[in-house]
């Protein structure tokens, strides 16, 4: 993870943490540990350290931080606290200037606003064995294809695409196929209960062929609409960032407009529902990780990205390694960076709170900026998708072995 401004960070904490500071003591190696009540030793330009019990060392900007599970902080900016793990390296470069005001710890967190709790999750729905043909039914009973996107509606049901079909999970793991009537991928709902599916239709049977992006409507009463037929197309199915044309995360605002993460041309794209236009918010539709206003900034999706929308109207994607901030405006930020890029799975709460995924893990960053990485131990399946409720729980969807649809409390 980078984060480029003054924050407080924890990386790869994956026990219980309490809110009490670490206390003094002495390596083997006859270094001296510093608590977070003892001053920190400080390291030059060029200088390492692998961090022992309740140690600290001060830093300067430009130095990096290695924790044992694979995480990575590149230190911007100045006084930063790192909470990391004992076994840590820290490496200061060798051309590192400024001051060494960053303090790296491996003293216990505060938690800074943000639950340290290990998180519980229990499967809802879905085979654990296999993901072949779906079928509907009750917890284990039931079949997912999995891989899709998942939202939740305002009864707490799980909503997903699921092998281009729509599909309902309950609280208490009941599934149901809602619609077959259209190739249903990212996926929305409005305050209205308004179902919106991003896809596509094939234009043209014969090769080339050609696809037309478009949106799918199924209202609250059941009827089932296209909008934006053809808004993009393509002779191709896989085009641009490598994702399937007209498909990626889908997201509602309470303005009665939908943004798409446009997996295929690496592009957050805005639809206008009442004007029944669309513009693009953000992204050249070129690949890369660059922050900006509009087509200045530059995204990397892979495959189909989750897209998730906060309650001021943020959006949130995950670009290759990196989590990325869309304002309303178009402005693009990373939030986080140096994580797992085998998920693009993405969520945030009612709190703020970001939740991203890698290979059984998941990555909750707090509205602050502080960070936990949770090892998720549940499933060998890849998480593929995620979304939150009213009520703070996160949802994951899984596929590999089975793909199944999992509650997680934190």
């Amino acid at each position: 993870m980078q984060k480029m401004s003054r924050g407080v960070f924890v990386l790869g904490l994956s026990v219980v943490l309490s809110a009490c500071g670490g206390s003094a003591g002495t390596t083997s190696s006859g270094n001296t540990e510093s608590s977070a009540n003892a001053a920190p030793t400080t390291l030059a330009a060029g200088a390492s350290r692998t961090m022992t019990a309740n140690m600290s060392v001060q830093v300067p900007a430009g130095t990096i931080v290695s924790s044992p599970n694979g995480d990575v902080v590149t230190i911007g900016g100045t006084s930063n606290t790192i909470y990391t793990q004992t076994g840590a390296q820290v490496t200061v470069p060798a051309n590192a200037t400024g001051p060494a005001n960053n303090l790296v710890t491996t003293a216990q967190a505060t938690g800074n606003g943000i639950t340290t709790s290990a998180l519980t999750a229990v499967s809802m729905a879905g085979s654990p064995t296999t993901n072949l043909s779906p079928v509907d039914g009750t917890g284990e009973a039931a079949v997912l294809w999995g891989g899709g996107h998942l939202t939740v509606n305002a009864s707490g049901d799980i909503v997903l695409s699921d092998r281009l079909a729509l599909r309902r999970v309950t609280q208490s793991g009941v599934v149901t196929t809602l619609s077959s009537a259209a190739e249903w991928d990212g996926v929305a709902i409005d305050a209205a209960g308004n179902i919106y599916g991003s896809g596509n239709t094939t234009l043209t049977s014969t090769s080339p062929f050609t696809l037309g992006g478009s949106l799918s409507e199924l209202t609250a009463s059941g009827v089932y609409q296209q909008l934006f037929a053809n808004w993009a197309t393509a002779s191709s199915g896989l085009v641009g960032g490598g994702g399937l044309i007209g498909g990626g995360g889908l997201v509602a605002d309470n303005k009665g407009n939908l943004f798409l993460a446009d997996a295929a041309n690496n592009r957050i794209v805005k639809f206008n529902l009442a004007g029944n236009t669309w513009t693009v918010l953000a992204g050249s539709g070129t690949s890369g990780n660059v922050d900006g206003v509009g087509s200045a900034a530059t995204f990397s999706f892979n495959g189909t990205p989750d897209l998730a929308i906060d309650s001021s109207g943020d959006l949130y994607v995950k670009s290759l390694d990196a989590v990325r901030k869309i304002a309303p405006d178009g402005t693009v930020t990373t939030v986080a960076s140096k994580l797992s890029n085998a998920s693009s799975a993405i969520a945030v709460d009612s709190q703020g709170n970001v939740y991203a995924a890698g290979v059984q893990i998941i990555y909750r960053i707090a509205a602050n900026g502080s960070m936990v990485s949770y090892p998720f131990s549940n499933s060998t399946d890849f998480i593929t998708s995620m979304t939150t409720d009213s009520a703070g729980n996160l949802y994951a969807g899984t596929r590999g072995v089975g793909a199944q649809v999992f509650k997680i409390t934190f």
